[in-house]
């Protein structure tokens, strides 16, 4: 077994190990030892035996199982948690003034940086019933709504290698800075780390692989933090990206469009219902109820969503300037309002 799959078997085995440890965690340590006793052995005498591939599946699922016990890597450091919550609170307070205040501030801070603390009860209730938490929930989404529009802007500089390998270098720093500045939420660091092993594929002469990039960044993780596959949001996360992986080629391979704007409304409607079909069960799971609407809100919330996003960095450059300034404040307001009304209307639906 070569290449991605068996990174992504290295993966599960390791997952697979912390999983089954955090769940006799509970139980005496007396009761671990022969856990992790039969694990070496089977390494062992799948090495002795020559089989490399179940001695390193073995090896994997005793170092999933060890870091579960020990408690994974340390956390940050509790100065850096506070320089990052601190500037979190500035910039979050400078984006509901540029937003006008109200409703509209309060969301353009949860969209941009994970800000929820101004968001009311009613307006909450409005997003769950429309099913569009996850707009206002720091997600995979935002990572990749910011990821493309750095990648266009950066562009600009040009396709040399040279200028390639800036450029990634360049988006990668952002990415992280901007995983500091939303407090290191937990979702926000799988994306980021996702999207840096994507880009780390072919800065190491390898093609970028989504599959690949998805079993590394599940491991470095849970590597982590090996509480997270015991948590809703690796779950639901993780279940996003394998539909989109292995569930929405197969839907988008249904209907072939001729123009353009149809093939962009198919590719949203297809990843939205990749997405929802994995992700499906684990919200009736764990919430007994599923949005009604969800392909509306999706393809109504998700590109003026992504047109707040990209608004915003090019409002707060161009604040200081008098005509552009004002004309993108004013583009940014009209866009949070036309997706407040959306969720409003679709929630009373």
């Amino acid at each position: 077994m070569k290449g991605k799959n068996y990174i992504a078997s290295l993966s599960a085995a390791f997952l697979a190990g912390d999983m089954a440890a955090g769940l006799l965690r509970s139980t005496p340590p007396a009761f671990l030892l022969p856990v992790l006793a039969l694990s070496a052995v089977a390494a062992a005498v799948a090495t002795s035996a020559k089989k490399s591939f179940a001695a390193a599946m073995a090896a994997f699922m005793l170092l999933g199982a060890i870091a579960a016990i020990t408690g994974g890597c340390p956390a940050a450091g509790a100065r850096v948690a506070h320089r990052a919550e601190s500037a979190k609170a500035a910039i979050a307070s400078h984006l509901d003034a540029m937003a006008g205040g109200g409703s509209e501030g309060a969301m353009l801070s949860a969209i941009a940086i994970g800000d929820r603390s101004r968001i009311d009860r009613s307006l909450k209730r409005d997003f769950r019933s429309s099913g569009a938490m996850h707009l206002i929930a720091l997600s995979g989404l935002h990572v990749g709504v910011l990821y493309l529009f750095l990648s266009l802007t950066l562009g600009i500089f040009g396709h040399s290698r040279i200028a390639r390998y800036a450029r990634k270098l360049t988006i990668l720093l952002l990415l992280w800075t901007y995983a500091a500045v939303s407090g290191m939420s937990k979702s926000i660091l799988r994306a980021v780390i996702m999207i840096s092993v994507y880009e780390a594929g072919e800065v190491f002469g390898s093609r970028r692989d989504l599959e690949r990039a998805l079993a590394i960044s599940a491991f470095l993780s849970t590597l982590y933090d090996p509480e997270a596959p015991f948590q809703i949001g690796f779950q639901l996360s993780y279940g996003a990206m394998a539909g989109i992986c292995f569930i929405y080629p197969r839907i988008k391979s249904l209907l072939e469009c001729r123009s353009a704007m149809m093939e962009k409304l198919w590719s949203t409607l297809a990843l939205s219902l990749a997405c929802q079909a994995a992700t499906a069960p684990l919200v009736w799971l764990y919430f007994s109820s599923f949005p009604k609407y969800f392909m509306i809100t999706n393809l109504a919330a998700i590109p003026l969503t992504s047109a707040a996003m990209y608004l915003t960095p090019l409002a707060l450059i161009s604040e200081n300037l008098p005509l552009a300034g004002d004309f993108l404040q004013g583009a940014l307001q009209l866009t949070l309002k036309a997706l407040l009304a959306v969720i409003h209307i679709i929630a009373g639906l």
